[in-house]
């Protein structure tokens, strides 16, 4: 079997794709591969460094002649240091160094931002993703709209979304609402993650009193990153779920069990992402058995299942609301 270096943010870091990360080194340790974990300080790798300013690359590179095969697990907010252009600089420079260095190298792409060409820290990216010898994409919509952005062709293949997938305590709907306490005769509907103005869940809100058709919609997550617009978001979701009927907000961190209990508990699960590459939770629900309901943003069309109804603006969010509620089932 193989030896693996994984570089990803990992548990206990409350990170989607840290989660993911962690569901994909148990399958290969499974599997009898030999994997190593680089993490950032705060996660619980085998190796830990901070990840900013490329060393995380820097490191994989000088450890890499151990391995058979490197994965970075890659999203531009865990390695670019918010307003600190010479670390943006060096993390893509590690990065073009890195698959430079060690051919066995392959980027999980989870998330590119739209680039500056102009400026130098996107254009060593956009060298590093020429370079690289393998780019990983959940949807071909992904990998479409990032070479479209960097003005490149990369060498890339597609993966499943949910091989990143770890289901903690599968339950029954029964189960699951009996546990949060959830009457079983409610229309129930969730909205799970992290919170901030991206993931549209004050479009929920609306669409839900707009549906007028009754039933529960509970938005269930935290902050992740306590940056002002973030804050004022959660502060909008707050008073507005005072304000309309049947809409709870659990602003709290849940743990992947609570997690998966929500999203079990569901008629649907309502995803009214403003932005996405995709989504780990639409995987997760779909692993689960539940419907969802999801913007037309992304790969997120791409990612949907036949049990999933997938909407192009409010008017098709506030009518599949009312569907589910009325039904409590997802018909396309």
């Amino acid at each position: 079997m193989s030896r693996v270096l994984v570089v990803s943010p990992y548990p206990p870091r409350h990170c989607g794709i840290g989660a993911y990360a962690r569901a994909q080194v148990e399958r290969l340790r499974a599997e009898g591969h030999s994997v190593t974990v680089l993490s950032p300080r705060d996660g619980g790798g085998d190796v830990r460094t901070g990840f900013f300013g490329g060393r995380p690359f820097f490191a994989a590179a000088r450890r890499g002649r151990e391995y058979d095969r490197i994965v970075v697990h890659f999203q531009p907010a865990l390695y670019f240091r918010p307003r600190s252009p010479g670390s943006k600089i060096f993390a893509s420079l590690g990065l073009l160094w890195l698959v430079l260095r060690r051919r066995q190298t392959e980027i999980v792409v989870h998330e590119a931002d739209r680039p500056r060409l102009w400026r130098p820290d996107y254009l060593l990216l956009r060298a590093a993703f020429r370079a690289a010898p393998m780019l990983l994409f959940h949807t071909d919509g992904e990998r479409k709209a990032l070479e479209r952005r960097y003005r490149v062709t990369v060498r890339g293949r597609l993966i499943s979304h949910t091989d990143g997938v770890r289901i903690s305590a599968p339950v029954d709907r029964t189960a699951a609402r009996r546990r949060l306490g959830i009457p079983e005769e409610e229309a129930v509907l969730v909205s799970p993650g992290f919170i901030h103005p991206g993931k549209g869940f004050d479009r929920a809100v609306v669409a839900f009193r707009d549906a007028g058709a009754g039933g529960g919609l509970y938005i269930v997550g935290s902050v992740k990153d306590p940056v002002p617009k973030n804050l004022a978001h959660a502060r909008l979701l707050r008073e507005m779920a005072t304000d309309v009927p049947g809409v709870q907000l659990i602003d709290r961190f849940v743990d992947d069990e609570e997690f998966d209990t929500w999203i079990a508990a569901a008629d649907a699960v309502i995803l009214p992402y403003r932005q996405s590459w995709s989504s780990g939770v639409l995987a997760r629900a779909q692993a689960l058995g539940t419907p969802a309901v999801v913007s037309r943003v992304g790969g997120l069309a791409e990612q949907a299942s036949s049990r999933d109804m997938v909407v192009a603006n409010d008017e098709e969010l506030t009518k599949a609301i009312a569907q589910v509620v009325s039904h409590r089932e997802v018909v396309p």
